[in-house]
């Protein structure tokens, strides 16, 4: 079954509700069939054909009565990961600079008008929002999605914005759009992003773009922390500079590969 949408492309039915249900079953760390249905809404022997259908293709695995989605994901998700240059060039430095700042480090791509989190090297001492591996993050609201903001035109902003809108996470999230503009004049101006607070309350972050091409972002990194050690001072005499360092190897390793 199919339908038609206002921008004029066809969509099939079937395949949205089947995604729908793993989102729904990741969502839900889990779920029965009734559970599924109900959620759903929609009939019990519609959910069980979309389920039956996803277990028979190893995509959703059940356990006793329950419905989980099956570590194919992981599979995919890894076999992409590893295949990008920008995590395999970055993954190296940002182990190292966890291991010189004593923060969590982070590397993201914007696709589909999101930061995509790829990797992160977790420090014992330091804390962050605990953003699972692959999440999609608002752009405007996170230090890596800004400075890859920063890197696009006013057009190309402007597009992301109207499809993403500017949701508040915290307070502290910037949902202006000229209050916007200006925070990303003054990450082009300084070289990297600042996140206080805007994402996760309490946590500060700095991220700035690595950028293959002239006015190309493939991508961001970052430092992040609590706030309270994550003052101004600390980021304009160590952190930004050791995040700059770490944009211009990974930069130069990038186009050697």
């Amino acid at each position: 079954m199919t339908n038609s949408t206002g921008s004029g492309s066809r969509r099939i039915q079937s395949v949205e509700q089947a995604f729908d249900i793993i989102r729904y079953l990741r969502e839900a760390d889990g779920a029965t069939l009734s559970e599924t249905a109900e959620d759903m809404e929609m009939p019990v022997s519609t959910a069980h054909i979309h389920l039956a259908t996803l277990v028979d293709t190893d995509y959703v695995v059940k356990v006793g009565s329950e419905y989980r989605c099956s570590l194919r994901f992981l599979e995919m998700g890894g076999s992409m990961r590893d295949g990008m240059a920008l995590y395999r060039v970055a993954k190296p430095e940002l182990d190292e600079l966890k291991e010189q700042t004593g923060e969590h480090t982070n590397v993201t791509v914007e696709q589909n008008g999101f930061a995509v989190q790829l990797y992160k090297a977790q420090s014992p001492e330091s804390i962050d929002d605990d953003a699972p591996l692959g999440d999609h993050l608002y752009l405007h609201s996170t230090a890596t999605g800004k400075a890859m903001l920063a890197e696009r035109s006013r057009d190309e902003v402007d597009r992301i914005v109207d499809r993403r809108g500017l949701p508040s996470l915290t307070d502290a999230t910037i949902t202006d759009r000229e209050a916007l503009y200006e925070d990303l004049a003054e990450i082009r101006e300084r070289g990297y992003s600042i996140n206080r607070g805007e994402h996760y309350p309490g946590v500060c972050a700095v991220g700035t773009a690595i950028v293959s091409e002239p006015d190309d972002a493939v991508g961001a990194i970052s430092i992040s922390g609590p706030m309270s050690r994550i003052e101004d001072g600390r980021i304009e005499e160590e952190l930004g500079p050791a995040l700059l360092n770490k944009k211009n190897i990974i930069e130069l390793k990038i186009k050697q590969y």
